[in-house]
């Protein structure tokens, strides 16, 4: 099965560069494992190619992230990379509302229409995640019963993966919007991680039944009254790592501070024991002793390795990937993009939110829910 994916190559905080890299190195990736990816690059085509251009021929680019031009031009003949022209950009400082009234033939629009279109069977952005969302439900609209979509960031853990949702999309929320979110985890750990009766918690300050502010407490109940024994309370933010819920649930605004400091806090102890092991000879040994065990904790640690989150609740398949990704987060963007397409991830999720026999998610409740 082929996958079709198209990349907004003018999205995140250094538009085309990274977008151009990480394509080239996904199609290099796919050829070589034997798979039949096809990227749309979604931007300016003038703009793209002047991009293209300067970073072929920039000596400074790191090894993994040099551009062959001859072998890019081959996978455009091929038609493993497309360029897709069009007008406009969504800034990352652009009001989402407006963008979606006034930029209607920008990278991102045309990203998501290929989707509509069924032309592309994703798309990937690290431009405003805010007008992802906009555009996502004005494009591709919402499934059946979802109010708002929420981001699902994926935290590693000794136990495998817990995801938590939102990470971002909705910054203020109710307490049925909340109950939404858990209900969307729960399906998604089940369609895609096949574990039969995911574990759901509840971001809150502590573990006490007394603890939180109103909200949690009201989606507490809500989570209890819906998921039953598949909700099993609190957990606190030390929790995203230890694998002790498959599923955390939370608004945007928390969502996203837990992110941005788990990234943080895997900066720091990088550049901590950069600076330790170069202060000794036997610091230095002993770490080229460890290499592999390092290497392996990075790839559980770095954003990079995980690439996108998707944006799930839209009626179509949308990632949204860090601003400041570099080539090989595009890279690996695509590539779980790839991976998403190829289980059938929106089939399997469109089954269970439009099942009228789902115990977890009830049409006739959730129907009727405030927005």
């Amino acid at each position: 099965m082929s996958a079709r994916i198209a990349l907004d190559a003018m999205g995140g905080d250094h538009l085309a560069v990274p977008n151009l890299q990480g394509a080239y190195r996904a199609i290099k990736r796919s050829i070589k494992s034997g798979s039949d990816l096809k990227v749309y690059l979604v931007g300016p085509k003038a703009q793209l190619i002047s991009s293209l251009k300067k970073v072929s021929d920039d000596p400074h680019v790191p090894r993994d992230n040099k551009i062959d031009l001859k072998e890019f031009e081959k996978f455009v003949s091929e038609g493993r990379l497309e360029f897709v022209d069009c007008t406009q950009i969504v800034e990352m400082a652009d009001s989402p509302s407006t963008a979606v009234r006034t930029k209607k033939d920008s990278s991102l629009a045309r990203c998501l229409n290929l989707v509509k279109e069924e032309k592309a069977d994703a798309m990937i952005s690290a431009g405003n995640s805010g007008a992802v969302m906009a555009f996502g439900v004005a494009i591709l609209g919402r499934m059946t019963s979802i109010r708002r979509p929420a981001i699902l960031c994926h935290f590693p853990s000794p136990k495998g993966i817990t995801v938590l949702l939102d990470g971002g999309a909705n910054v203020d929320c109710t307490s049925e919007q909340l109950l939404q979110f858990g209900q969307m985890g729960h399906i998604y750990s089940q369609s895609v991680f096949e574990i039969q009766n995911p574990r759901v918690a509840l971001m809150n300050i502590g573990e006490e039944e007394g603890k939180g502010n109103e909200l949690v407490k009201a989606t507490a109940i809500l989570l209890k009254e819906k998921l039953g024994v598949d909700y099993m309370g609190y957990v606190e933010g030390r929790d995203c790592f230890n694998g002790k819920a498959d599923v955390i649930v939370c608004d945007g605004f928390v969502g996203n501070v837990i992110l941005k400091t788990a990234e943080g806090v895997a900066q720091v102890v990088k550049n901590t024991l950069k600076e330790e092991f170069a202060k000794s000879i036997v610091y230095l040994f002993g770490a080229w002793l460890a290499r592999s065990g390092f290497a392996a904790i990075k790839a559980k640690m770095d954003y990079r390795e995980y690439g996108a989150a998707p944006l799930v609740g839209l009626n179509g398949l949308a990632l949204i990937a860090h601003g400041s990704s570099d080539g090989k987060a595009i890279m690996n963007a695509l590539l779980i993009a790839e991976k998403y397409a190829k289980q059938g991830l929106i089939t399997k999720l469109r089954a269970a939110f439009n099942s009228k026999d789902s115990p977890k998610l009830l049409k006739s409740e959730i129907g009727g829910l405030s927005s």
